[in-house]
């Protein structure tokens, strides 16, 4: 999270969506110095706020930052039809941001550590990933296909989809998911 939403790891590949993303931050801060070391506070706080306008504002820049990054083809009417709803952007930029804010709710390392309970409950496991997810890095899929496999599960499977972002809408993805689907189906 902290390489997506505060480092701007993001930035090498697409400097403008993360321009937008800090900017926002600055041009409504009392105190950017101190804001700039915990973005996602900084939009928490304008999105749980009392200001409607202020409120809509951070949940579009939030989530304008999000779908410039999320797909290897960057659709900007897409972006600004979704973008132009504040009633669905609201509740799901918090949302979002909660999520983030917590760590997802999981501790550092917990899927990782735990992987031994995939195994000893039989799982069958498929993992689609997008060779230039910008979100969540290739690595980060590679990473748990190895502890999968080091822990002894039987049937793991990883594909890594050429060309492709973040997004289950990406047409590799939506192949990939639906052959991984029907593969654990057939068998």
């Amino acid at each position: 999270m902290d390489y997506l939403f505060q480092n701007g790891g993001t930035s090498s590949q697409n400097p403008e969506a993360w321009e937008m993303y800090t900017k926002f931050i600055e041009d409504t801060s009392d105190d950017y110095d101190a804001e700039r070391t915990n973005y996602l506070g900084a939009y928490y706080k304008r999105m749980s706020g009392t200001d409607d306008a202020l409120r809509a504002s951070a949940a579009s820049a939030f989530v304008g930052y999000e779908l410039s990054i999320s797909k290897s083809f960057v659709d900007i009417e897409r972006i600004k039809e979704v973008l132009s709803d504040a009633r669905h952007l609201i509740p799901f930029a918090l949302f979002e941001v909660v999520y983030m804010l917590n760590a997802g709710f999981m501790s550092r390392g917990q899927l990782l550590a735990n992987v031994g309970r995939i195994v000893e409950a039989g799982h069958r496991v498929r993992i689609v990933h997008g060779r230039a997810d910008y979100v969540c890095q290739p690595k980060a899929a590679y990473i748990l296909y190895k502890a999968l496999n080091k822990a002894g599960c039987k049937d793991v499977k990883l594909e890594f989809v050429a060309g492709a972002g973040h997004s289950d809408s990406e047409p590799g993805i939506i192949d990939a998911l639906v052959r991984a689907t029907n593969g654990l189906v057939e068998k």
